[in-house]
């Protein structure tokens, strides 16, 4: 028999995967119950409510997504520091690939979600601390000549958004062009060397 821990454990994993590959309206607690092998009962139980099932993976996702900022320590070498952020986020993407796509069509279509990443994420003290040391480090390399003028948010969009893309493109690509998963690899791969290229000149005076 399944313990409580396992049990529950087994219903997120399944709620994760159902709520990424479909969104949250096109996912019910039948569903989720049926692929984690119990019944209903058993997920309104542990979890209440789907809503609250999915803000719980909605919330760990997101910190999944924005995980990349602490990953590294900044050794005084700016582009360096920006290639190694690059690098690390797509190693985030690559493992948890519906990942962009989810998110976006979340935020896009329900306004509570867009209020909850705001309640727990843009006001959370300490994930404004991140943001104002890189901002603090971004208008430093500015002062010392070392990059152009750019505004942090708008250099932190930049990368966001061209890595995001490529994730989100995936299925296009691999459908349009009949791209075996080896192939996959290497498009993310040399999206990837483009994207640290294209940033890192952008910034160049």
């Amino acid at each position: 028999m399944k313990s409580n821990t396992n049990l529950e454990q087994e219903i997120l994993d399944a709620a994760t995967e159902l709520f990424l590959e479909r969104g949250f309206d096109s996912t019910s607690t039948t569903d989720i119950a049926k692929k984690a092998g119990c019944n209903q009962a058993l997920v309104h139980y542990y979890f209440r409510t789907k809503e609250n099932l999915f803000l719980r993976i909605f919330k760990k996702n997101i910190e999944t997504f924005l995980s990349f900022a602490n990953n590294y320590m900044y050794s005084g070498d700016f582009m360096q520091f920006l290639e190694k952020g690059i690098e690390s986020y797509f190693e985030i993407l690559k493992a948890n690939r519906n990942l962009p796509l989810f998110l976006i069509k979340e935020f896009a279509m329900n306004e509570d979600r867009r209020i909850f990443f705001r309640e727990n994420f843009v006001n959370n003290e300490l994930r404004r601390s991140v943001y104002y040391k890189f901002d603090k480090i971004v208008k430093q390399e500015i002062e010392k000549g070392t990059i152009r003028p750019i505004e942090t948010l708008n250099l932190i969009l930049d990368v966001l958004s061209l890595c995001a893309f490529t994730f989100i493109s995936l299925p296009m690509y691999t459908t349009w062009l009949e791209k075996d998963d080896s192939e996959v690899d290497d498009f993310i791969e040399s999206r990837k060397n483009e994207i640290i290229t294209l940033i890192k000149n952008g910034l160049i005076r």
